[in-house]
């Protein structure tokens, strides 16, 4: 099956934010993230608070915050955080009726090509629930390779040489 493609934008609107409250509101979506409840509090305090029709900059504040978007629809978001030589990448895809497409292997791709090649990056990590098949699956299928293993999850790397092969 040939990964259908999306668009990361890294403009974030107020109605981006909404529909990230709604996914963060739903327990399938959110159940291997670190993300607690407070972060949907905090999201709509934001959009409440901020008299303005893009978020971005809110957004961004730690890192890197793109909406993944397939046929103009935002679907779920990937956020890459510097970390010295590293970055680690989250990638969150939100609509579960998109579930299982190829979606967010093509997020990550696209991902790790602004983590090496905007930012000249080393090595990008994710660290994933070891309950967290879907996601392992897909890190894996793009090059990933399991590094550590922490307390809750399983820390995955793959370094800018690596992904040079692949891409």
């Amino acid at each position: 099956m040939k990964a259908r493609s999306v668009q990361l934008r890294q403009e974030v609107f107020k109605a981006d934010a909404w529909k990230i409250v709604e996914w963060l509101d739903d327990h399938e979506v959110i159940k291997y993230l670190n993300e607690g409840q407070n972060a949907v509090n905090s999201i709509v305090q934001v959009i409440q608070r901020v008299n303005m029709p893009i978020l971005t900059h809110l957004f961004n504040q730690n890192g890197s915050f793109f909406i993944i978007m397939e046929d103009k629809q935002p679907i779920g978001f990937l956020r890459l955080v510097p970390k010295g030589k590293e970055a680690e990448m989250v990638v969150v895809i939100g609509e579960k009726k998109k579930w299982g497409m190829g979606l967010g292997k093509n997020a990550i791709l696209q991902g790790l090509r602004h983590a090496f090649f905007e930012w000249r990056m080393e090595e990008v990590i994710a660290k994933i629930n070891f309950k967290n098949e879907r996601s392992m699956k897909v890190f894996k299928s793009v090059g990933f390779k399991p590094e550590k293993e922490l307390m809750k999850e399983m820390q995955y790397s793959i370094s800018a040489r690596e992904f040079l092969k692949i891409e």
